[in-house]
């Protein structure tokens, strides 16, 4: 029988936690000769091929495939992956998911076989069960991707190619080949600078579908990844607003005329000022940490802020006039 569903995982230095995925997926309802599990390991340094490896062996009809790089980063690795699947769908996962029930997989092979051809499922990515004591920044993150799930569902924002996470996402072969795939010069906001070739290039819709949930069991990590990534976002959603510039939705500037009034004046000022990101952010830091997590989420805000904008100096694309586009409006910061 033809493979209708592959999934693609990248990995790198997991070994510990690619049990936690791999065993929720064993537990998954769906035909295993209608679909496959390709996991590429991108140049891992600990014990995860080894871990990889004794999965794939203990698979008798071969649903788990395996496959190793050179460390080249997730975009690349992710390139790979498809390049080796033989499904007619693409599921993208992370490598520190893990299904929510067993008819996961399936939620996403039914969304497609009953939609059409160009249109990218949007799954669910749930906070984790068995991680209370996890950073203020984990928070920051998940009420911002709650808050999205709550706007899908009221109807009050409409799922774009600008909230294509590959943490848990899927679409058809032919559309992610239509538009080239992954772009392995971004390493950042990949994911994002896909969706919107996805919706710009190559005429794809995007539908949310809760019942296609995974939690996220990110490894609880520090604030300076955490700043890092901020500015890395920053720096790579300049260069997409470069190759659209006729989409202003999307210009970071819309951080200076939309966000909260506090976060306004601190990206102004960090603009204008970029010597005193680095200080304030340091002055922050220590709030955001002792803080009840209501008090904790809106600082780790202000942080990301901050180091968003010190994003820009890196950038192709320097915003000019932070106060031009009066209009924009839904910055996802």
């Amino acid at each position: 029988m033809d493979i209708l569903l592959s999934v693609i995982i990248p990995t790198y230095n997991r070994a510990s936690r690619l049990p936690v995925l791999i065993e929720a997926l064993l537990q998954q309802t769906i035909d295993h000769s209608r679909s496959e599990i390709v996991i590429v390991d991108d140049g891992s340094r600990d014990s995860t091929w080894s871990v990889l490896q004794s999965y794939e062996q203990k698979q008798k009809d071969g649903w788990i495939r395996t496959l190793s790089q050179d460390n080249q980063g997730q975009a690349v690795a992710r390139q790979y992956g498809v390049r080796e699947a033989r499904g007619r769908f693409l599921l993208f996962l992370d490598d520190d998911m893990e299904a929510a029930h067993p008819g996961f997989l399936q939620s996403h092979l039914a969304f497609h076989e009953r939609e059409a051809a160009a249109t990218v499922a949007l799954g669910a990515i749930l906070p984790p069960r068995d991680n209370p004591r996890r950073p203020a920044f984990e928070w920051f993150y998940e009420k911002s991707i709650r808050t999205m799930y709550e706007s899908f569902q009221k109807g009050t924002l409409v799922p774009a190619g600008v909230h294509f996470f590959s943490a848990n996402v899927s679409l058809p072969k032919d559309l992610f080949l239509k538009v080239g795939g992954f772009n392995a010069a971004f390493r950042q906001a990949e994911d994002r600078e896909l969706g919107l070739r996805l919706q710009h290039e190559g005429g794809a819709k995007f539908a949310f579908v809760p019942e296609a949930a995974a939690f996220h069991n990110s490894p609880t990590g520090r604030f300076r990844s955490f700043m890092q990534r901020a500015r890395l976002y920053g720096h790579y959603d300049l260069a997409i607003a470069l190759h659209y510039p006729d989409q202003p939705e999307l210009h970071p500037r819309q951080i200076f005329v939309s966000a909260s009034r506090v976060k306004r004046l601190l990206a102004r000022v960090a603009f204008q000022w970029p010597f005193l990101i680095q200080p304030l952010s340091w002055l922050v830091l220590p709030l955001a940490w002792g803080l009840p997590r209501r008090l904790a989420v809106p600082l780790c805000s202000v942080l990301y802020c901050l180091q968003y904008v010190r994003g820009y100096e890196a950038s192709p694309l320097r915003v000019q006039d932070p106060s031009a586009d009066p209009e924009a409006k839904n910055h996802a910061a």
